[in-house]
């Protein structure tokens, strides 16, 4: 099926399966935005700091447009990060209760913050998500998890638990990035495909679990999960510019490896991570440079 695109400057997100994304939010400075240099790419922080679902992007909102809780309803994200999906959909229904749940404690404190101003009241707890959250059964209308599953040890426990957060007739979305689907041009094929694939396969030191082909795996774990999955989708964010999502990726590759490389664990050594990088900025500077990544996105209920 032909996949919707939305295009600004050199830089691309196609949503197929049908999706329709968001055009991009308002860039002035509301309480729900904020700065976005510094910040590493989602999913596979290094130190975990920045929580498991950290990312700035169009697929927050589109994951508040694959919900649509009632007007006093209450919506919980699980994995939050420092609150992005948290504020997406804090943009879109003022008045909604939002529920953050995370590990990283400054990351919970940067979503409190962000989230301080919201008219229909939030809060975010730190949690570890490998245990039961502390919150009651059927408490939400809406449940929102992106880029966490890999990061936890028991995928069906976590599903399950997102199950029992759902009011009956309750909506689900369940995203995360596979990384093996990260593209890269302009670099030596073989080189390309070593550093690709020991990020993929890379487990970080502050990470519980590692499953960098999770996103492919995702709608059957839905399947055979208490969930009724109703659809899965594709979201594949591209760029030809090493900006944004790309350059905070590349970063990351590079940051993550160098580490995993400097404790004589990993498929790859130091200097293959940066002949790599070399070679990375190299074709942006000549227009060689290519970046890609995809998401699977999958919506689901809780039965009536």
């Amino acid at each position: 099926m032909a996949g919707n695109t939305i295009r600004s400057s050199r830089t691309s997100v196609v949503s197929l399966a049908g999706e329709q994304p968001l055009l991009p939010a308002s860039r002035s400075r509301s309480p729900f935005s904020r700065a976005q240099g510094g910040q590493l790419s989602a999913g596979r922080s290094i130190d975990g700091e920045v929580g498991m679902s950290e990312e700035d992007g169009l697929i927050h909102h589109h994951l508040v447009d694959s919900v649509e809780p009632p007007l006093h309803g209450r919506v919980v994200d699980l994995g939050c990060g420092r609150g992005p999906t948290l504020a997406a959909f804090a943009r879109r229904f003022p008045i909604v209760h939002l529920t953050g749940v995370d590990r990283s404690t400054a990351s919970v404190e940067a979503a409190r913050e962000l989230l301080a101003d919201h008219a229909g009241g939030s809060d975010v707890l730190v949690t570890d998500l490998r245990e039961p959250v502390p919150l009651p059964d059927s408490c939400a209308d809406a449940v929102v998890s992106y880029n966490v599953l890999e990061c936890l040890p028991d995928a069906p426990a976590f599903l399950a638990e997102i199950w029992r957060l759902l009011k009956p007739g309750g909506r689900a979305v369940v995203a995360h990035v596979d990384f093996d689907s990260i593209m890269v041009a302009g670099v030596d094929r073989d080189l390309d495909r070593r550093i690709c694939h020991a990020f993929t396969d890379d487990q970080q030191q502050w990470m519980d679990h590692a499953d960098g082909r999770i996103g492919r795996k995702l709608p059957g774990l839905v399947q055979a999960s208490p969930l009724i999955s109703e659809r899965v989708a594709t979201w594949v964010t591209s760029s030809t510019e090493l900006v944004g999502q790309a350059a905070r990726r590349i970063e990351n590759i590079r940051q993550a490896l160098t580490l995993t490389a400097s404790r004589r664990k990993g498929l790859v050594d130091v200097d293959e991570v940066e002949a790599w990088h070399a070679a990375v900025q190299e074709a942006a500077a000549g227009a060689r440079f290519f970046f890609a990544e995809t998401a699977v996105v999958v919506t689901a209920k809780r039965l009536a």
